[in-house]
């Protein structure tokens, strides 16, 4: 008996082992396609975008946008979830995505292809390019997608999109690049220009994901779709992501500080592989430590530079004053000799911006204060910019503002102070046309009256004689 059991026992085990390990498909290299194998180079450097939007309406028709000064009554808040895709640029944590995607999104959540979830965190947008920057705190490096090129695409070329349709996370879809150069109206005033169409699915959530070529490098960023067709979507081209994320990266976006430098993609000139200086601005401190447009630049603090992302990431958490040497060479010059130059951030002061309001539009401003509130028969103070001056024949005299008016916004950027006018202020160059909303207040017959209203000013300095 315990011959046989024994028996059945190995013959029980014999079988186990037998379903254990299936045979392999002889045919599985085969069907290992390219648009398999470039999924399985980049599945995971994509991830999925959630959060959620607080949208406030009043509950008093035609009147959804609050005034400035509070009137009361009833407003209603609701809370909008939000999906959508990014990828990788850089190992560090830096992801893109669509600037639609994550505006007016709070607790973003960037969720990985093997359940990882971390918090996010906007670096910095572009919304005229519907392009965000987003950061994640990871203990290790993750796996970043490869930047291609959309400058030689070609219609009819395969194409794939990785991203999170409808909450379907990791989902992929294909098909070919239908056309090029397609512009889109995406509200009254705000097109989208030069995008890729393709014919690959693209639905709700796949916004600010990759779409990519048969090898897996990154062509485009799926950012819309046209709603009354099928099979009609559109991505911004790579190279546009590429043009505009060196600005959104540079130091002097984020932060207060000087360097000076616009870098460019990888190059390699007679045997030297670096970074393009694309341009250099006077006076910075890269001017005054000599490096030039079209320098290479081949290491930051002696470790090499593997892309404009890469130089850029490791500028952002350097400090004003912190040393740091960097290694160029000049392709101008006859002989090629790696040169070293030893750079700090500079700080950046912010603008006067009183002055250059009176400088370019002869106007001055203030904040409204108790005083000033007296003097122009408001209630009390507010934090609102109020004018207080128009010189004769300026610029805001010939526009129609008066002393009293009240600036709401510049640029479309709201204003409540000086320093928020001087940041909006900074931007602004001489024969430049700036956007102001104005709100005035006065007194008709039914009682107080508000009025708002757009206005532009060019900029422009009177010259000697009183001219303009």
């Amino acid at each position: 008996m315990r011959t046989h059991v024994l028996g059945i026992g190995l013959l029980f085990t014999c079988l186990c082992c037998t379903v254990a390990r299936p045979a392999q498909d002889p045919n599985l290299a085969l069907r290992r396609t390219p648009i398999v194998k470039a999924y399985e180079t980049c599945h995971e450097a994509v991830v999925n975008i959630s959060g959620q939007r607080v949208v406030t309406t009043s509950a008093w028709p035609g009147f959804d946008l609050p005034s400035l000064f509070d009137l009361g009554g009833p407003a209603f808040q609701q809370k909008i979830p939000v999906l959508g895709s990014g990828f990788v640029v850089h190992p560090n944590g830096y992801i893109v995505t669509n600037a639609h995607v994550v505006q007016g999104t709070d607790k973003i959540k960037a969720i990985f292809s093997d359940g990882r979830e971390y918090e996010a965190r906007v670096v910095n947008e572009d919304s005229s390019r519907d392009l965000a920057v987003l950061a994640v705190e990871t203990d290790h490096p993750l796996h970043a997608v490869r930047l291609g090129k959309s400058h030689d695409l070609m219609i009819g070329e395969s194409v794939i999109a990785i991203g999170n349709p409808y909450g379907y996370s990791n989902t992929l879809t294909s098909g070919v690049i239908s056309a090029l150069s397609r512009d889109i109206q995406v509200s009254d005033d705000f097109w989208l220009r030069g995008l890729i169409q393709t014919d690959a699915s693209i639905n709700p959530g796949n916004s600010g994901g990759p779409l990519l070529n048969i090898i897996g490098d990154l062509i485009g960023i799926n950012t819309a779709i046209k709603a009354d067709a099928q099979n009609i979507g559109f991505a911004i081209p790579v190279d546009t992501l590429v043009n505009n994320i060196s600005h959104m990266l540079m130091p002097e976006q984020l932060r207060r500080v000087r360097l000076g430098l616009s870098i460019g993609r990888l190059k390699t000139v007679k045997g030297y592989r670096g970074l393009l200086v694309e341009s250099v601005t006077p006076l910075s401190p890269a001017d005054q430590h000599g490096i030039r447009h079209g320098d290479l630049l081949l290491r930051l603090d002696g470790k090499p530079l593997t892309s404009m992302i890469d130089f850029y990431v490791q500028m952002i958490n350097k400090a004003v004053g912190e040393p740091m040497t960097v290694d160029y060479v000049q392709p101008t010059e006859a002989l090629l000799v790696t040169q070293t130059a030893t750079l700090t951030l500079a700080p950046r002061p912010i603008p006067d911006g009183k002055a250059l309001a009176e400088d370019f539009f002869q106007m001055s401003v203030s904040e409204l204060t108790d005083t000033l509130a007296q003097r122009f028969n408001f209630e009390s103070a507010y934090p609102v910019l109020i004018v207080t001056q128009v010189r004769p024949q300026g610029q805001a005299h010939r526009t129609g503002l008066k002393p009293g008016d009240l600036i709401l916004r510049v640029h479309q950027n709201t204003v409540r102070n000086l320093t928020e006018f001087s940041l909006e202020m900074e931007k602004v160059s001489e024969g430049q046309t700036v956007d102001f909303e104005i709100l005035r207040i006065g007194i008709g017959v039914f009682g107080q009256v508000e009025q708002r209203y757009a206005v532009k000013l060019r900029a422009q300095r009177i010259r000697p004689g009183g001219r303009l």
